[in-house]
């Protein structure tokens, strides 16, 4: 007999219970309708929008339920109903079929940056208009992202319910850091824990990041959906380390001068050896004409015995030493250079000031070459500044 009343009352509770889930009122959402320009992108991010919205009401966390008919869209029904504009009164007929209490309906249209969606709620029985909302769509934002807002948008017009943490949505957090700071769009909001950390946050889009000692702020954008959960990964680099901008354009820089100031040492090496063979070319008679003893590397200005072909020996020697002072000048300078850029992309490990300042420097800034030519001397003065 006990038995019989717990479960007769138990039933009561439930009958109790499911008549008032059905007492609550019903929301009609029509698919949002593309005005101005429309192509598919337009068309897509309107679907979006309207999924995002339905599927906010179906979760029931509001003070409406979805009506069942909730798969109609505007344009068609405004075809239906012989509707010029959304005016209350042929918007309320539309409501009152689908057996709505209340209306959601609205409008997207193209612009510079992405979208702008207006929506309204209207009242079906009293026929007035009883809330509107204007949405702001980035082009970039992808579907998901689309439906976020949408859902953040129902919230704005009909608040959470009786459970306002069902609007809210869980980001969980892992670092290759053991501690740190979360910034929510650059406002801190927790600390890292042994690299993780958990967020609560309401529906919507959000930068977040994470900054620890020694190591380069990371920062990503996230996406949170109301009542789900979602989980991001965060790498931060060393600060200084190989990833850096100053490695970025350092050893690219090491790179290419090694590889001229070794073109150049052979073309030197090259040509020296051309200069030296032509001048063993010359003949000993000229050389006696000439009044002077002819060295491998001399190229006098005076020369003027012997006979033609050695005269056309001397002055191929000479161009080829020319050449060869020319290129081995360049070699030593990208010698230089590359010994330089190899010290800033290997060794060298600025302080966090000082990476600050030379970001802001250029690589011409950096390097500053000063030739030097003289009727002696050929050559030139490298700098570099770190």
């Amino acid at each position: 007999m006990k038995h019989a009343a717990v479960f007769a009352l138990a039933m009561l509770f439930l009958a109790f219970a499911s008549r008032a889930a059905s007492a609550k009122p019903k929301v009609a959402v029509l698919g949002i309708e593309v005005t101005g320009t429309i192509d598919q992108a337009s068309t897509g991010a309107a679907h979006d929008l309207t999924e995002g919205l339905r599927t906010k009401a179906k979760q029931g966390n509001g003070p409406f339920q979805l009506a069942a008919s909730s798969d109609r869209e505007l344009i068609d029904e405004k075809v239906l109903k012989n509707c010029d504009s959304e005016g209350p009164l042929c918007m309320s007929d539309i409501g009152r079929d689908m057996g709505a209490d209340v209306l959601l309906y609205g409008q997207l249209a193209k612009t510079s940056d992405g979208y702008s969606a207006k929506l309204w709620v209207l009242d079906v029985k009293k026929k007035t208009k009883e809330k509107d909302l204007t949405v702001r769509i980035p082009a970039i934002a992808s579907s998901d992202a689309v439906r976020a807002i949408a859902k953040k948008a129902y919230t704005d017009l009909f608040g959470g319910g009786k459970d306002p943490s069902a609007a809210l949505g869980t980001l969980s957090i892992d670092a290759n850091v053991d501690a740190g700071t979360v910034f929510v769009d650059d406002e801190q909001k927790e600390v890292l824990q042994g690299g993780k950390a958990t967020l609560r946050l309401a529906e919507g889009r959000y930068r977040v990041a994470i900054e620890s000692p020694g190591r380069r702020r990371k920062e990503i954008e996230v996406t949170i959906t109301g009542g789900e959960s979602a989980s991001e990964s965060f790498e931060l680099a060393e600060r200084g380390a190989g990833g850096g901008k100053r490695a970025s354009y350092w050893k690219p820089v090491f790179g290419a001068s090694l590889g001229v100031a070794i073109v150049l040492a052979g073309v030197s090496w090259f040509e020296l050896s051309q200069s030296r063979d032509e001048i063993l070319s010359v003949s000993e008679a000229s050389r006696t004409k000439a009044g002077k003893t002819l060295t491998q590397d001399a190229c006098p200005d005076d020369f003027t015995g012997g006979n033609d072909i050695d005269r056309a020996h001397f002055n191929d020697a000479c161009s080829a030493y020319k050449v060869h002072l020319v290129t081995y000048v360049g070699a030593a300078v990208f010698g230089a250079v590359a010994i330089g850029a190899a010290y800033m992309a290997f060794v060298h490990k600025p302080s966090e000031t000082a990476a600050k300042t030379s970001a802001r420097k250029s690589l011409r800034d950096r390097i500053a070459i000063t030739p030097v030519v003289s009727p002696e001397t050929q050559g030139a003065i490298l700098g570099v500044t770190w």
